[in-house]
């Protein structure tokens, strides 16, 4: 390489790394931003404390104060909350709740005002609500009602100290505590209905995964494999075990057309190929809806035959096609003379009842092969079939 596409190449990988890099400094720096927001809302906080209150009315020194409201603000921060509960937001709730709250506690105790704790507490919850989901309520409300009688007993003991009397103290804080209790009843309920909104939500996005998926995959008249499915049939690895009941007829995730694949002792793959004869005549003479309901019959009895790995499809008009995970020659013209006998039988059409038969051609491999090599293959040797059954009809 020439030093100028060495360097162009170094120019682009800086590049790529760069916007690689991108979204992770703006979450650095909007990170950073809301650290020192919380930090500069807990100093204003504090300095509004001092200013408000006169100085025999603080009770505590001056850098409790200082660091205890920016302290219990920067809990607030999700990063801090993240690295708290372990890189998760809803992990570690108790230890979460116990932190922000004695510090919230302690912070409010030493400003004389215990009794307003309980609206504090209320709005940590409401965070952790958010975080948590509404499974949060109890521990919320408990440490709300159990820091808040703690509290109480310090101030009623003489051991915290009180803007109000201790009488009148008391009853403050009753009234804020079920304020506080009945709020985070409510926001608990609203996160509920969000979590079940949410769920709701995501059950219809999957289902019409589902359905869209089955529908790509798959024959809208008869429900079995299209060529796309049986091209992913193809292609799935042996032994992919998915499992059954999942897909929209009930029979796997890849519909009623196919199922876990797996392989029998002898390695390989085959096709057998399947037309219907005299199905023209049918769909003409008793119609349409007689007609499909021949082609949906038949794919039924065609299904009933298939073993742990085997696919069923149809490729379009009368076309079937039997994808069978075996290399064994015996195997595949067992299963094309139980298809041919099972296809002979009568159809019963709403009160009519109907015969047909049909060609079959078949192809296997034991080396790599596509599913277009193998689907030409058995198209070729069922025209050859077809063809030998025309010369020995009179």
């Amino acid at each position: 390489m020439s030093a100028g596409g060495a360097r162009d190449a170094a120019s682009g990988d800086g590049r790529r790394h760069g916007r690689r890099a991108e979204p992770a400094v703006r979450g650095s720096r909007a990170t950073g931003r809301r650290l020192a927001g919380a930090a500069v809302a807990g100093a204003a906080l504090s300095g509004l404390v001092w200013w408000v209150l006169p100085d025999e009315a603080v009770y505590s020194p001056w850098w409790t104060q200082v660091l205890g409201w920016p302290a219990a603000l920067l809990l607030r921060v999700d990063p801090v909350q993240r690295w708290i509960g372990g890189g998760r937001l809803d992990n570690r709730l108790w230890l979460r709740l116990t932190i922000a709250g004695v510090l919230f506690a302690g912070t409010i105790a030493t400003t004389g005002v215990s009794f307003l704790f309980p609206v504090f507490a209320a709005l940590v919850a409401s965070v952790h609500l958010q975080w948590s989901g509404a499974r949060a309520w109890r521990p919320c409300a408990a440490m709300t009602l159990l820091l808040s009688a703690a509290l109480q007993v310090a101030v009623q003991l003489g051991w915290s100290p009180s803007h109000l009397p201790r009488s009148l103290d008391l009853v403050a804080s009753v009234v804020t505590l079920v304020l506080s209790l009945l709020l985070i009843g409510n926001v608990a309920v609203l996160a509920a209905q969000r979590e079940a909104e949410t769920a709701a939500l995501d059950v219809e996005r999957r289902s019409r995964h589902d359905a869209l998926l089955h529908a790509a995959t798959h024959d809208a008249l008869t429900g079995r494999l299209n060529r796309a499915g049986l091209q992913e049939h193809f292609t799935r690895p042996p032994g992919d075990a998915a499992p059954r009941g999942t897909g929209p007829r009930g029979t796997g995730p890849h519909g009623a057309g196919a199922v876990a694949p797996e392989v029998d002792a002898v390695g390989g793959v085959a096709v057998v190929y399947v037309d219907l004869d005299h199905f023209k005549p049918i769909n003409d003479r008793y119609g349409h809806a007689a007609g499909d309901l021949l082609l949906r019959l038949a794919a039924d009895r065609m299904a009933a035959l298939l073993r742990p790995g085997d696919g069923l499809g149809r490729l379009g008009g009368d076309e079937f096609v039997v994808m069978l995970a075996t290399g064994d020659a015996a195997v595949v013209a067992e299963v094309a003379a139980r298809a041919d006998a099972a296809l002979r039988a009568p159809f019963d059409l709403d009160g009519a009842v109907v015969r047909v038969s049909a060609s079959i051609g078949t192809a296997l491999s034991v080396e790599p092969a596509t599913l277009d090599e193998l689907l030409r293959r058995a198209d070729a040797a069922m025209y050859t079939v077809k063809a030998q059954r025309r010369e020995r009809t009179p």
